[in-house]
């Protein structure tokens, strides 16, 4: 479960955060406290993803591409 979180996390983060504004539709009575509440926790799980998502980047690029290899022994370098 903890790598499908890893894997998916914004775009689980993106459907709750579409699921926010869906909860006045759904609830109108429900207090604003309970609304502001939800967006500051997404505010910060947003940061954390984002976070995340950059030190995936980041270990990207400092990987060889599988494909180096193939693309020198083309070239004749």
């Amino acid at each position: 479960m903890s790598q499908f979180v890893s894997k998916h996390g914004v775009r689980i983060y993106s459907i709750l955060a579409a699921l926010v504004p869906a909860l006045v539709l759904i609830w109108p009575s429900l207090p604003w406290e309970a609304l502001v509440s939800a967006s500051a926790a997404l505010l910060g799980v947003g940061a954390v993803a984002a976070r995340h998502e950059d030190t995936k980047t980041l270990r990207a690029l400092y990987k060889d591409s599988p494909f180096e290899a193939e693309l020198c022994g083309k070239s004749g370098e």
